[in-house]
């Protein structure tokens, strides 16, 4: 490993013995983001739309500058199929809402989850089903903990109208082969794709896996808290009708009826928080700086192959994946048999190692797995191989206890 990613990390070199290992649920700040933010605040800061002065003029080319490096990454067409949201449960019930209303999705309708599903993607389509009596059903995973594709081909049948799937798992780190499933989509199928685990880890081709709308958060690759985005097929977007009404959504009202505002607005809260879109933009600015995610994915397969090659050296811990090296991303849920998961993660955290514990807002696989608990190692750039080695010298400690 040629560079130490943790100098560009402010809260590492203000905390030198925290071993931050919990980057599934946040990752850390880098400065180009921190001095992005700052430098946005104290020369731009303004609301935007309707502007008639200077500051508001640039917060505007600011914003759908944001928007088009967004595009960028994820090989979207145009920055008006970008949508920002509060966060991924957000993002879903807007999305939900909108197929409701527009009678994209009625009732009897089937929706075809993973039973690897965060519980973002499966409450908010539970609650739909206790509305307008939609049917849910959840495809299994393998004992590798891949798509089970032949338990997909007996579930997708003619009732199915939206398949919803993540593209990684937040408890296994499995990378799930989606481009399978859309070669067996048909047309009549509206394919939802959860991103949020697979945008910090490797490059994400809208084309390739062909979906039709795709989430994803970026408080776990760099950026603020609060910013998600929903990307939307444009021609999709034109016909969906807003759930929300808020002012800049709407071009025109009387006493009867409105006019909803064109692509993306319409879709958008009205007061947009354009600091956090600029910490996103900096954020893959600083992906760009440290050369893509060629960079990533390859310091990533390094620490995966050291991680795993400590804990095959180790008896008596259970693991929640496959030990396979392929298809993964850095997350490693383990547990132990006579220790309380939530104990495990006390005692790491005494020692300021900062793990996750529980069942990671994932309870249907946990219980298909007749598992009830793990704690969750989730590794980023910032992390290092002594990282690794203090984590395994403290598990050590308490196997031996």
């Amino acid at each position: 490993m040629n560079k130490n990613y943790k100098t560009d990390f402010p809260i590492l070199k203000n905390n030198p013995d925290l071993v931050y290992l919990d980057s599934t649920a946040t990752s850390q700040k880098p400065k180009m983001v921190i001095d992005g933010i700052v430098e946005y605040l104290e020369n731009n800061n303004s609301s935007i739309h309707r502007w008639m002065y200077d500051i508001s003029e640039k917060s505007e080319r600011i914003y759908k500058k944001t928007k088009e490096k967004v595009c960028e990454f994820i090989w979207a067409e145009s920055y008006k199929e970008i949508i920002y949201t509060y966060n991924s449960t957000y993002a879903i019930n807007l999305l939900i809402s909108s197929l409701w209303i527009s009678w994209i999705l009625k009732k009897w309708d089937k929706v075809l989850l993973t039973i690897a599903e965060h519980h973002a993607n499966i409450v908010p389509w539970l609650i739909l089903k206790d509305s307008i009596w939609i049917e849910l059903d959840y495809v299994w995973v393998d004992e590798n903990y891949n798509l089970d594709m032949d338990d997909f081909n007996s579930k997708y049948d003619e009732n199915v109208k939206i398949i919803s799937m993540t593209q990684v798992s937040n408890v296994t780190g499995q990378v799930f082969d989606l481009e399978s499933v859309w070669k067996l989509k048909r047309e009549d199928t509206i394919f939802i794709v959860d991103a949020s685990q697979s945008i910090p880890h490797f490059k994400v081709d809208i084309k390739k896996i062909n979906c039709d709308f795709l989430f994803f958060t970026w408080h776990k690759v760099f950026s603020e808290t609060w910013v998600w985005v929903l990307w939307w097929k444009k021609e999709l977007l034109q016909n969906l009708k807003p759930s929300f009404s808020w002012w800049w959504a709407i071009w025109k009202v009387t006493e009867c009826s409105f006019t909803s505002a064109s692509l993306p607005d319409k879709f958008e809260f009205w007061t947009q928080n354009i600091s956090w879109a600029v910490s996103l933009m900096k954020a893959f600015e600083y992906i760009e700086s440290i050369w893509w995610f060629d960079v990533i994915e390859k310091y990533e397969d390094e620490l995966v192959q050291y991680f795993l090659s400590e804990l095959n050296k180790r008896e008596g811990i259970n693991v929640v994946w496959s030990r396979k090296e392929k298809n993964r991303v850095w997350v490693f849920s383990l547990y132990l048999d006579w220790m309380h998961s939530n104990d495990v993660a006390d005692l790491l955290a005494e020692q300021n190692i900062a793990v996750r514990s529980w069942k990671h807002c994932a309870h249907p696989l946990f219980n298909k797995i007749w598992v009830n608990h793990s704690f969750r190692v989730s590794i980023y750039i910032y992390n290092s191989l002594e990282d690794i080695d203090k984590f395994f010298i403290e598990l050590d400690k308490i196997l031996k206890f």
